[in-house]
């Protein structure tokens, strides 16, 4: 990196750390998976339709994966079009806001199906972008520190933001409090990409040709091809083998949001203790899973997945003895798998990176995405299905089982010298 190069990072990393951190707080304020979840239940919509949420989200997501990652490599003007997502995400709440208090069940029920899909749209275009926006910006030791800031700054920003929100709206309906706190969201999504506006793009310079123009169904083989191809080799079958059982465990987060609406969606703090945790969880994760990271990536592995079952084996303990009627024990529950999703997303992508051959990194990443994101259709809409028939609680049960399945598989198959393959690559 030359001395100009410097210098432009210098002047870059505080902005993109106070966007991340910004747009981390949106997040955390108004998760799809929990915050959307808790108004759904709220509104006393069926639980078939806010279990399918999860389902239709994936889709979205995965359609993104197949036909447009190509198109979005190629985007010249990026932090315009990160910026556009930002305010995008911001206005997919507003619609949602304004259904909520204004329009009826069948109103409520379209309005969400078509938010919870360009969310899904929006946000894998923009992981995909900022995975090439941050590499080209920010250095190694950079990429690091902003990660690691974000979550704990994102997350305190988040607590402080929710707790003056409740304090404010203590006199007001349920549902007027949590269409407040996503207002609160909406405001930080609008500033963050107000922000990326700011970044001097060191990698706008570089010469991008134009995509050429390829039919569905023409990029749809060359996904499938590219996918068979993948599977053939060793390291990727063993990593999707991890990738695959984690999508269940990674799926605690929604359903344990659900069984949590279920029972306090008429509760005065319900929403604002799970936000909290949430947000909470985020600030441990970093230096938590930083730590025992140091060690291994199948530490890091085990630990979190066990962390899944042993909280689902709780709440499921405490529904079946009719203690389950303590928000607290639900909040506590949020925070703990909070900190291990994050800490099982964090270590699966940096299990990713040590193990890939340095030549298939970036074909691998999009078909195990795809596939992931594939895998999630199948698993969220039979979790639904089974929430919808019986109870939520058995769809926990469910993955309380694969979480531990999860854990053997991990500790099995991740071995000490795979994080020497990036030395070599």
């Amino acid at each position: 990196m030359t001395n100009d190069q410097a210098q432009v990072e210098k002047r870059n990393f505080p902005i993109m750390t106070g966007q991340s951190t910004v747009a981390q707080a949106a997040w955390t304020m108004a998760s799809p998976s929990i915050v959307l979840t808790f108004l759904a239940v709220a509104l006393n919509l069926p639980v078939l339709f806010v279990g399918a949420m999860v389902t239709v989200r994936q889709c979205a997501g995965t359609l993104v994966d197949i036909f447009l990652y190509d198109p979005i490599t190629r985007i010249r003007n990026r932090k315009l079009m990160l910026s556009l997502t930002d305010i995008a995400l911001g206005t997919c709440y507003i619609v949602a806001v304004v259904a909520a208090l204004l329009g009826s069940e069948v109103v409520i029920m379209v309005t969400f199906a078509i938010v919870i899909f360009v969310l899904g749209l929006v946000d894998e275009v923009q992981t995909l972008m900022l995975t090439d926006f941050i590499g080209d910006n920010l250095r190694s030791k950079a990429r690091m520190r902003m990660k690691y800031a974000q979550l704990a700054l994102g997350g305190g920003i988040a607590i402080a933001l929710t707790l003056i929100a409740h304090e404010l709206t203590k006199e007001l309906p349920p549902l007027h409090r949590h269409s407040t706190v996503i207002s609160i969201a909406i405001g930080c999504f609008i500033i963050a990409g107000l922000v990326t506006l700011a970044v001097r793009d060191m990698g706008a310079g570089v010469q991008r040709d134009v995509a050429p123009i390829r039919s569905p169904i023409t990029a749809l083989k060359d996904y499938v091809f590219n996918a068979l191809d993948m599977l053939k080799q060793p390291w990727f079958v063993k990593f999707m083998s991890l990738r695959i059982l984690y999508v269940v465990t990674v799926m605690s987060v929604p359903f344990f949001a659900l069984l949590t609406a279920e029972t306090h969606k008429h509760s005065d703090k319900g929403l604002t203790a799970l936000i909290i945790s949430t947000a909470a969880g985020a600030v441990v994760s970093g230096p938590l899973w930083r730590m025992l990271n140091t060690l291994s990536h199948r530490t890091v592995m085990v630990a979190s997945t066990l962390m899944v079952a042993a909280t689902g084996v709780v709440l499921i303990t405490a529904h079946f003895t009719g203690m389950n009627h303590n928000v607290n024990l639900h909040a506590a529950a949020m925070f703990v798998i909070t900190v291990a999703v994050n800490g099982l997303s964090t270590v699966r992508g940096l299990y990713y990176m040590d193990l890939a051959p340095k030549d298939q990194r970036i074909r691998g990443v999009a078909v195990s995405r795809s596939l992931s994101r594939l895998t999630s259709i199948v698993v969220s809409a039979s979790l639904a299905g089974i929430a919808h028939l019986h109870e939520t609680v058995w769809a926990l049960v469910l993955i309380v089982g694969f979480s531990i399945l999860s854990a053997l598989v991990s500790y099995m198959v991740v071995r000490p010298e795979d994080r020497t393959h990036e030395a070599s690559a």
